[in-house]
């Protein structure tokens, strides 16, 4: 099976004169000349880059203090796909909540934080799934939750799936997929420092920030062997996954 590599991702910037070539950090470290700016998911005003792990925490800890101890019941609020959509937005757009609140003035702050725990729970059992596919390393645990893992991880779990009649080969193609999928996280996690650290330069974040995600699926948190560890992480067809939506819309809404 074909898939793109995290250097196929980095390979998408320009590696300037004199610069090292080779390792995906060299090309990094060095400042790349402009390619082209591309939209990152939406119109809406921002720095145009995802946000950091720890910016993801505060907006979290934002809501949560906006809305108060008893802002959700012990059953949660509902909440609408418009919900979803505008914190994938501030997520994918490294939006703060005063900058969401201004330029979506009727948002509810609740419904916004309803569907990120939400989002996170079945995030967190689609990643548990897969762990439990990883740990017990046989066909029989596989078919039992290849389901819920196909969630996170549709490519790796359609191609194992291929094997399953041969209980020898499954185990030697599972042992492939997840040193793939830790080299992958360990990566993706370096290139997210790098932008964490660009914060200074708003051209040079932005350009840094279509790596991660891009709305035509080239960025690493796109590829077929990244499990996604955070909402903010979520590319629209694991989104629609997570929702139990169509893929194909989507793709084209998300």
């Amino acid at each position: 099976m074909a898939t793109r590599s995290f250097e196929d991702v980095v390979d998408r910037t320009h590696t300037p004169v004199g610069a090292g070539r080779g390792s995906p950090s060299a090309r990094l470290s060095a400042t790349a000349q402009p390619k082209r700016l591309a939209e990152v998911c939406s119109p809406w005003a921002g720095r145009q880059s995802p946000c950091s792990r720890d910016e993801e925490a505060n907006l979290v800890r934002e809501l949560t203090i906006v809305v108060g101890p008893d802002g959700l019941d012990n059953e949660g609020i509902e909440f609408e796909r418009r919900d979803v959509t505008v914190l994938m937005t501030a997520l994918r757009c490294g939006l703060t909540l005063p900058e969401i609140r201004v330029q979506a003035p009727g948002v509810r702050p609740a419904r916004i934080l309803a569907a990120y725990i939400e989002l996170e729970r079945r995030r967190a059992e689609a990643e548990a799934a897969w762990r439990t596919v990883e740990l017990d390393g046989t066909p029989s645990g596989f078919r039992l939750h290849a389901n819920l893992a196909s969630h996170l991880l549709p490519a790796i779990v359609t191609q194992l799936s291929i094997y399953l009649d041969d209980a020898e080969r499954f185990s030697q193609e599972l042992a492939k997929v997840v040193d793939q999928i830790a080299r992958t996280s360990r990566r993706v996690l370096l290139l997210e420092d790098r932008v964490a650290q660009g914060a200074d330069d708003p051209e040079r974040i932005r350009e840094l920030g279509t790596l991660l995600y891009d709305v035509y699926g080239h960025g690493a948190w796109s590829l077929e062997t990244f499990l996604p560890p955070r909402v903010g992480t979520l590319v629209p067809l694991r989104l629609a996954a997570l929702l139990g939506e169509d893929v194909t819309a989507a793709r084209r809404v998300s």
